[in-house]
């Protein structure tokens, strides 16, 4: 399974289409997930991606909104995924929302997807892999290029790479 993963794209429609292509297209990604600012946008590519997975970011008008769920834990092959826009509780969560450490240090989960930071990484922290794509804001001035994570999932083996756009 390859799973597509993209963070912030702030109103860059054609980045975010460009990396969405090139998800499906150069790597074969059957799932790909947007994890937020802004989720909205992520809506254009369904009908056009096989599946698509989002979740708001702090900064949307959709994160306070109770029937749009700020956390979500999904089963990839078996493997338990936290898909968020932040690693960590922040102050604007809503009181039942996941809360990301607990879920990390509990075992319920061993990969975390988040954004929020505009910085791609790769880090394993307690047997629990974090992954943040980077941005797709060609206006950024964080330090990091426009890029994109793609996993390639098959379990006990997970290969992660991210892509500048």
């Amino acid at each position: 399974m390859i799973i597509g993963v993209m963070s912030d794209t702030h109103g860059y429609l054609t980045e975010m289409r460009r990396a969405a292509s090139r998800m499906m297209d150069e790597f074969g990604a059957g799932v790909i997930v947007h994890l937020g600012d802004d989720s909205t946008e992520a809506d254009e590519l369904r009908g056009m991606v096989p599946e698509l997975i989002s979740v708001p970011g702090v900064l949307e008008t959709r994160y306070s909104d109770r029937d749009i769920p700020n956390r979500i834990i999904l089963d990839f092959e078996n493997v338990p995924f936290l898909i968020t826009h932040t690693p960590k509780r922040d102050p604007h969560d809503l009181p039942d929302d996941i809360d990301p450490t607990a879920v990390a240090q509990d075992g319920e989960v061993n990969v975390v997807l988040y954004g929020h930071t505009h910085k791609p990484s790769m880090t394993e922290r307690s047997g629990v892999y974090y992954i943040n794509p980077g941005h797709l804001n060609p206006r950024d001035n964080r330090g990091s290029p426009m890029s994109f994570a793609i996993i390639e999932l098959s379990p006990p083996k997970m290969e992660i790479k991210i892509v500048e756009l």
